[in-house]
């Protein structure tokens, strides 16, 4: 029933295929859901067993809480399946297009009643209205979320990608929501291809800085950092687990990845700064800088972000 599988490469998830059902554990959420194959019966299921959602697959049509669960259902050719977002546009150019035709909606607007079972509008009146109602008026087959809600909708399934603590592992989550869609083979295409082109890129940068040094320059200095405004900025834990292969954050490991030497601040430096220019001379002997994040704000028209240093 199943010929296509992935084999899951150390992500906070499992599964498990059967003959006409598969099973999906997220082992961060401790939440199990069955996947039955349309057209098959409901399984029995063992004694003790509890399924959080039984869903039928391949899914047609689904609503998520974080857009970082969208890129996965673009990447597998399913973006027509996506009726709900958790907002109004987004980075994706086609989904902004399904916006504006109406097929896809803003659930930030809405919410699951489930007392009546359906969906309702946040605002008075309550009532489901224009595109809300004729997009939400048959049943979706999932709502994929970051954590259990009650108004999010059912069936709900929680993805816990956020909680990886490596890039390496993030994209394994693709599997977890491809096979919902019985896409196994297309992302596993799709992983086997960055995990080249990762390598690859990590392998080139770490020879271009071993050149580099034996030429006589020093190693380049990399450190991430958090930027929240031009007083409120925290250098990210750069630690690494020698054991365990991994760094306490996972920004770091791009700072690795592009053949960085990466600056552990945290423990290693000492002082104070209480503004980005006092920041510049606490950090003045680093060559790179990432900055995870920023604070916008809007001015007639125009995004403006803080930054530090262009790396």
């Amino acid at each position: 029933m199943f010929p296509d599988k992935v084999v899951v490469n150390g992500p906070k998830f499992s599964i498990t295929y059967n003959t006409t059902f598969k099973v999906l554990t997220n082992l961060r959420a401790n939440e199990k859901y069955v996947l039955v194959q349309r057209g098959c019966p409901t399984p029995t299921l063992p004694d003790g067993f509890v399924a959080k959602a039984v869903v039928q697959v391949p899914v047609a049509r689904v609503s998520i809480t974080s857009v970082t669960d969208s890129k996965w259902i673009e990447l597998i050719g399913e973006r027509n399946s996506l009726i709900g977002m958790p907002g109004i546009y987004t980075t994706s150019p086609c989904v902004n297009k399904r916006y504006d035709l109406g097929f896809t909606v803003d659930m930030s607007k809405v919410s699951y009643n489930s007392t009546l079972s359906q969906y309702q509008m946040s605002s008075n009146p309550k009532m489901l209205t224009g595109t809300y109602a004729s997009v939400l008026s048959t049943p979706l087959d999932v709502v994929f979320a970051g954590s259990r809600s009650a108004t999010a909708g059912l069936p709900l399934v929680i993805t816990s990608s956020t909680y990886e603590q490596s890039y390496k592992l993030v994209p394994e989550w693709g599997k977890f929501i491809a096979a919902f869609y019985n896409k196994e083979a297309t992302i596993n295409a799709f992983i086997s291809d960055f995990k080249t082109r990762w390598d690859c890129a990590s392998q080139r940068a770490a020879m271009a800085v071993a050149a580099a040094v034996a030429a006589g320059s020093t190693k380049p200095k990399g450190l991430a950092i958090s930027y929240l405004s031009a007083t409120t900025i925290t250098p990210f834990d750069c630690s690494y687990n020698a054991t365990s292969g991994l760094w306490a954050n996972k920004i770091c490991e791009v700072l690795d990845a592009a053949g960085l030497q990466v600056v552990d601040a945290v423990h290693s430096y000492t002082g104070s700064y209480s503004n980005y220019q006092q920041f510049g001379d606490w950090a003045a002997d680093v060559d790179v800088i990432i900055v995870a994040d920023c604070t916008c704000t809007y001015k007639v028209g125009a995004r403006k972000c803080g930054g530090i240093r262009q790396a």
